[in-house]
């Protein structure tokens, strides 16, 4: 399992999972030049089930007890699959079975097992479609994909602030569903990234300037200026991703790539459109 054509084919005909990954440079001059791996994965839970031997570690199996939800089972295993991907593209040396995502105290992932070396994965699903980020630790990330709906408008400005809306309104041509929906992915990710959760005021996470980066937005945040966040957005599917901004880090990644990584967004909300 080392990215799109190894998950595409094991997978039974007509059951192909959508798999995509991008490589993030990150050229940090305290530690040198990482790598990370952003990946994007689609797939029905039938597919899942019958093929989770080959990417499920025995305690992520146990995770899978007879009373959890159709919906929460796909979930757990959707986002474990897309973090095997990545972490599958970023050391392909290591077989993904031998590696753990088990919850933490704050249900953050923690990652366990193989040969790690200082490795921290985020991951977020929204339905069957889920995204994950494996990198160093020494380079702290977090990501969230939201799908986006007309009828969450008034509870997400509720959770925003004004300044914020106002900013992105006056940058970003979109519906209001999907400029609130993308904030709160900012939001989420930066909480992960920050490894509190949303256990803390939202004013505190708050978005601050924001500009245009193809394919989708760029920001900082208010109280944390030493993250940035990358926000794309395609379908009824928003995704966020916060990592730590220059000078601790420069994000090396060409526009081609991010826009290739944006349709495969794009493609996954076609595929499997929110209920």
């Amino acid at each position: 399992m080392t990215g799109e054509e190894s998950a595409e084919s094991a997978a039974g005909p007509g059951a192909i999972p959508l798999v995509r990954s991008l490589h993030l440079g990150l050229d940090a001059p305290r530690t040198g030049p990482r790598q990370a791996v952003l990946a994007l994965a689609s797939a029905p839970l039938d597919w899942l089930d019958a093929h989770r031997g080959g990417f499920l570690h025995a305690d992520e199996e146990a995770l899978l007890t007879d009373r959890l939800h159709a919906r929460r089972r796909h979930g757990l295993l959707i986002g474990r699959y897309a973090a095997k991907c990545a972490l599958a593209a970023l050391r392909p040396d290591l077989d993904p079975r031998s590696l753990a995502i088990r919850p933490g105290v704050l249900e953050q992932p923690v990652l366990s097992g193989g040969s790690i070396d200082n490795l921290g994965v985020s991951l977020s699903h929204a339905g069957p479609v889920a995204v994950a980020v494996a990198f160093p630790e020494a380079c702290p990330m977090g990501i969230d994909l939201e799908r986006i709906r007309p009828a969450n408008v008034a509870l997400l400005t509720r959770q925003t602030t004004a300044a914020e809306r106002r900013n992105l309104a006056a940058r970003l041509d979109a519906p209001e569903a999907e400029r609130l929906t993308r904030l709160w992915c900012l939001k989420e990710a930066l909480s992960k990234a920050l490894r509190c959760g949303l256990t803390v005021p939202l004013e505190l996470l708050a978005v601050g300037s924001v500009e245009a980066r193809p394919p989708g937005l760029g920001v900082t945040f208010a109280n944390f200026a030493q993250y940035q966040g990358q926000s794309l957005a395609a379908g009824d599917l928003a995704a966020a991703l916060v990592l730590p901004r220059p000078p601790a880090v420069t994000l090396a990644v060409e526009p081609a790539e991010w826009e290739s990584f944006r349709q495969a967004l794009a493609d996954a909300a076609a595929r499997e459109p929110g209920e």
